[in-house]
């Protein structure tokens, strides 16, 4: 259950150990102060908190509490202690213990910057040997860390007063989360120019602090505010085309699922092609019978190993033979789940000699963060093609709402890098679909559904993201899959995620 506190004139929510949404009136000046634990494949470690103490006064509070986590083969133990002062400062001290040898990513303190009223405003790093550096908050999503070193960070939103974050205990920098869809910007701890995993031994020590105020320095003048990403890119509302995935964790479309989902008006059946798998042929197969049952096309996103010339004349000897028509096709690289101008080269003239009227996509099937840190020749292609997962770092409910919003931040960075080519994301999934570079082929193929994905929360969610999308321009999207728990319908039942692409079906026509 939130508690909300009150530092000085500064409004805070806290919740399950973490401090969210410390405003100033309707103002938001921080999203989130809170740790996490990240294992060798950067995924976050759950805790419990014991013996929590909130003490809550008019204008001031403070909270301490213990917290253990036995999780993902880390068991660590510590304190948390946080005081918002009658002044407003706001104090948040870290403490762990390990109590095995194990291997992380990341430990410690994280701090959330909204997007509103921050893209594009004046900054002040100060570095742990003094060097002082001035710079903008990106206005279009940044491939790395926009500020490094940092100690002290001072920055003036479009509010205009100016308020600063003092960190000790660790070197830390920021990162544009718009990269992964998270609608902020975070400051965390050990930089990621630094080798990893690194082995943490039992009975070792972290302790971090960080301390939120009102600035009493001011920013230099010489530092202007840049344009925000909507006030330079032209773009236009669309209706979206609007797909599924392929089903391959369980059997085909039942008559019952064909029935219903036939209601859609479905746009194209998305189906996977990995040639490292004996058994692609079969996988296909079963794509292309559920797609001429619902009789629409096959997107395919085609993952190509060393000899993809060759495995190409393979896929295109196979389909001669099915009587299917595929509408479009995204290139990606099995390893890195990436498109390569290399790879390009080498395909798309055979394509375009061989398959006239196919259009063409490249981008990555991971994260927008893999496409905006290898960009390639966009005039290869027809369209530009990335994935979204609003959970790549945290779960709750309240970080998959909020992310929606930067949804068509990438679209609008997309849109910049690859000269207006139409977007097409593919596929979106409340849950992300692979955790590790290794084995990320039949993580895929056997991903877990998010059960929020079959109630009225993953259908608002949907009903939101195809707003904020189809507002931003956005050609194509492809939603979940057809059937089972990651689906739309299963057997005669409808979840409620369906009627709002029959909402959306029916209002596009």
């Amino acid at each position: 259950m939130p508690h909300f506190l009150q530092a000085g004139p500064f409004r805070v929510r806290y919740e399950n150990g973490f401090l969210r949404y410390v405003s100033l009136g309707d103002t938001e000046i921080l999203r989130m102060i809170y740790f996490a634990i990240r294992n060798r494949n950067w995924t976050t470690a759950a805790f419990t908190i014991t013996d929590e103490v909130i003490e809550q006064h008019a204008d001031s509070f403070r909270i301490h509490y213990g917290w253990h986590i036995d999780d993902l083969s880390i068991q660590m133990t510590g304190w948390v202690d946080i005081r918002g002062e009658a002044d407003g400062t706001i104090t948040v001290d870290f403490y762990g213990k390990a109590l095995n040898d194990f291997q992380k990513n990341r430990i410690g303190l994280c701090v959330l910057h909204p997007l509103d009223g921050v893209l594009g405003q004046p900054a002040e790093v100060i570095s742990p040997d003094g060097r002082i550096a001035n710079d903008n908050f990106p206005v279009f999503i940044n491939p790395h860390q926009p500020f490094l070193n940092i100690q002290t960070l001072r920055w003036k939103p479009a509010s205009g007063t100016v308020w600063q974050l003092d960190f000790s205990g660790d070197v830390f920098e920021m990162e544009d989360q718009r990269n992964w869809t998270d609608a902020s910007f975070k400051t965390y701890s050990t930089p990621n120019s630094l080798p990893f995993p690194v082995a943490v031994s039992a009975s070792e020590e972290f302790r971090q602090n960080v301390v939120f105020g009102l600035s009493k320095q001011a920013i230099p003048n010489g530092v202007a505010v840049v344009e925000t990403p909507e006030k330079v890119i032209e773009f236009n509302p669309t209706r979206p085309r609007i797909g599924v995935g392929q089903r391959t964790d369980g059997p085909p479309l039942t008559n019952t699922e064909l029935a219903l989902l036939k209601k859609l008006s479905l746009s194209h059946l998305r189906a996977d092609v990995f040639f490292r798998f004996r058994f692609w042929q079969t996988l296909l197969t079963n794509a292309i019978k559920d797609a001429q049952r619902l009789g629409v096309p096959l997107e395919l996103a085609v993952f190509f190993g060393n000899e993809p010339a060759n495995e190409l004349g393979a896929l295109q000897g196979f389909l001669q033979n099915h009587d299917v028509t595929v509408r479009s096709m995204m290139l990606y690289h099995t390893e890195t789940l990436t498109t390569s101008n290399e790879l390009l080269q080498t395909l798309v003239p055979l394509l375009r000699s061989e398959w006239p009227g196919l259009l063409i996509g490249g981008g990555t099937d991971d994260n927008f963060a893999e496409l905006n840190r290898n960009l390639v020749d966009f005039e290869l292609v027809d369209f530009v093609s990335y994935s979204i997962t609003p959970a790549a770092h945290a779960s709750d409910n309240l970080t998959i709402q909020e992310n929606i919003a930067g949804q068509p931040e990438t679209v609008l960075s997309a849109r910049r890098f690859s000269n207006g080519k139409p977007i097409h994301i593919s596929p979106i999934t409340l849950r992300p679909r692979f955790t590790t570079r290794a084995g990320t082929v039949v993580e895929r193929l056997n991903a877990l559904a998010d059960p929020r994905q079959t109630t009225e929360f993953g259908a608002d969610w949907t009903r939101q993201s195809l707003s904020a999308l189809t507002t931003i321009g956005v050609e194509s999207i492809t939603y979940y899959q057809s059937h089972g728990p990651s689906g739309l319908v299963s057997g005669d039942t409808v979840y409620p995620v369906f009627n709002v692409i029959q909402e959306y079906q029916n209002g596009a026509r």
